[in-house]
């Protein structure tokens, strides 16, 4: 007799022995059990996870006369074939003249179609049902698949439609709904160890739990190919497996030297990194295979760096679990997720360029400069924090100034910009380094700090009541006469410069003093700019007073053109930059960042 493969010899004969797919052998056993069997269904899938099995198996339980369990006192209908009658065995060996199984990736044409509408009249040789198999059904040409349509809507009584794919997604969706979907799913690595085992086991093969693993990660959740390397490597290396012999039979890395090679880069130990990755060439190594190791290793890090809970999840070995905890504890999540990124896109450049050896080791060298990052809500609370703190001290957190009114605006206006108008540059005052735990009674000290200092460092010369001496008491109605000698205290800019370069201010009532200044500049006084004035007109006068801002009845600005609106004149592109700068949404995005607004359009 010829020789049996592993996979074939341990192909399940019932539905008891289908590894990992219970969600589909489950509902199929309640359908023969309910005699409720549909007339298509739709298996769909990885390979390898036992979608034509489960086909023949279906088969087989339909047309069994003998399924029928006995227990000690009774017997009972069940679901899963016999296995001894004749119709079970012509279906296992392939001889049955009523199931039929066709390979649609070569049998994919119209005419293939045509005949098989015809053969679904004619009733079952011997069997109860008439079984169609078709297998890789996605590759039916589309002639094919409308050729198809009514027959598997309303097939007759005596046949059952079972189509297997691996593509569910070219299926058509008028073939798809008209048949009983089944996802089948990749197995879990457990369940593949658990297979393999009873394999090992019964056919007296030597494998530890660690050889079973290393193999299984190989299958990527396909039994037939843990079967098949299975069968590989008893035909290389005998019926005793050891893990040294696996790893050289399959080409993966030395178990010592990939934990070397973790290690090191856990320490970012750059030079033992890659000497360590040179020694695994040199051995032969598949360096595709070790970098999917390195991913898995990194990634069963990563769970348990997330939560110590999520063990079960790992891929790795159960007796790796303390170390693997220990180095988690060691990395965080964000250092661990770029890890992984680095390392899949390091494969797919292997894939694309090749030079795997030259790819690993830049992407070693980048794992290395990786620094522990913070989380983005950690600082944003951190700076909330501070920013609350400097607001009682009257200091800006935002800008590392002193909120004064001699501080809040310094301009130099020589600055050209590329659209021909006047820049004015802001300046900054002397950042004052935040203080721990400020006190509010310390805010008017700071504040007399910080305009001394920024005092001297513009050279300009602090007012009476800064220097600690009372500003002279004059009338409201002093101040015509002494709104030029006034209008020197305020800072070169836009101010003093811009808009009170041809004021006029007049008293109205006792407290309110109305400036006619210039029209051009009005649109970018903000606030705190008329506070500013305010407070400026108080130390010199001496008594608080209301500031209200009017333009001037005759603007004597020239302009390049006398046709140009009024409101477009005053929308130069400093204006707009200056606005958009001020706008309350855009404000909170420029000083989250520290940026600054460049051109507008």
């Amino acid at each position: 007799m010829s020789y049996e493969v592993l996979a074939q010899r341990w192909r399940p004969q019932n539905f008891s022995d289908v590894v990992g797919q219970e969600h589909v052998t489950t509902t199929l056993k309640n359908q023969i059990l309910s005699e409720r069997v549909g007339h298509a269904y739709l298996f769909w899938g990885p390979r390898g996870t036992g979608k034509t099995t489960v086909a023949r198996i279906l088969a087989k339980a339909v047309n069994c006369p003998n399924r029928i369990q006995e227990t000690e006192f009774d017997t009972s209908k069940t679901a899963e074939p016999c296995n001894e009658c004749v119709f079970c065995e012509e279906i296992s060996q392939g001889r049955a003249l009523d199931v039929f199984e066709m390979d649609a990736a070569s049998n994919r044409g119209i005419d293939t179609i045509r005949d098989l509408r015809e053969n679904v009249k004619l009733s079952p040789a011997t069997c109860t049902y008439k079984i169609y198999i078709i297998d890789e059904v996605h590759m039916l040409t589309p002639e094919g698949f409308n050729a198809l349509l009514k027959t598997l809507e309303e097939p007759p009584p005596h046949v059952i439609f079972i189509m297997a794919t691996t593509e569910h997604a070219q299926i058509p969706k008028t073939i798809s709904s008209r048949c009983q979907d089944f996802d089948f799913r990749h197995l879990e690595h457990e369940k593949i160890i658990e297979r393999l085992q009873l394999i090992a086991e019964t056919e007296e093969v030597s494998a530890d739990q660690e050889v079973l693993t290393l193999i299984t990660r190989q299958s990527e959740g396909c039994l037939r190919d843990a079967e098949n390397l299975l069968e590989r490597l008893v035909s290389s290396a005998g019926k005793e497996l050891t893990v040294d012999a696996v790893e050289q039979i399959i080409g993966l890395g030395s178990s010592s030297l990939l934990r070397e090679l973790t290690t090191a880069i856990i320490g970012r130990d750059l030079s033992k990194t890659l000497k360590t990755l040179n020694n695994l060439a040199k051995q032969g190594t598949d360096l595709s295979q070790c970098l999917d190791q390195l991913v898995d290793y990194f990634r069963d890090l990563r769970l348990l760096a997330i939560d110590n809970g999520l063990s079960d999840l790992i891929q790795s070995p159960k007796s790796d679990l303390p170390e693997l905890k220990e180095n988690a504890e060691r990395m965080s999540v964000n250092r661990l997720s770029r890890i992984i990124k680095i390392l899949m896109q390091t494969d797919r450049d292997i894939k694309t360029y090749g030079y795997p050896q030259l790819q690993l080791e830049a992407a070693l060298i980048q794992m290395n400069s990786l620094e522990e990052g913070i989380p983005l809500q950690e600082i944003i609370d951190k700076l909330s924090e501070l920013e609350q703190k400097f607001d009682a001290a009257g200091i800006s957190a935002r800008r590392g100034e002193v909120t004064s009114p001699l501080l809040s605006d310094f301009q130099q206006p020589d600055v050209q910009n590329t659209s021909g108008q006047t820049a004015i540059p802001k300046r900054q005052a002397p950042p004052i380094a935040p203080q721990p735990d400020l006190e509010d009674n310390d805010a008017s000290t700071i504040i007399d700090e910080a305009r001394a200092t920024s005092s001297d460092t513009l050279g300009e010369t602090p007012s009476a009541s800064d220097s600690g001496l009372q500003p002279p008491t004059r009338k409201l109605t002093d101040l015509p006469s002494l709104w030029e000698d006034i209008k020197a205290k305020f800072p070169m800019g836009k101010i003093r410069n811009g808009l009170l370069d041809k004021s006029v201010p007049t008293v109205n009532g006792t407290d309110t003093v109305i400036i006619a200044c210039s029209r051009s500049f009005l649109p970018m006084i903000v606030e705190a700019d008329e506070k500013m004035i305010a407070d400026v007109i108080r130390q010199e006068i001496g008594i608080p007073v209301n500031i209200e801002l009017v333009a001037l009845d005759t603007d004597t600005e020239s302009t390049s053109s006398q046709d140009v609106p009024e409101e477009k004149e005053r929308k130069t592109p400093l204006m707009r930059k200056i606005e958009a700068q001020n706008d309350s949404q855009l404000k909170t995005v420029l000083d989250l960042f520290d940026a600054t607004v460049l051109e507008t359009q």
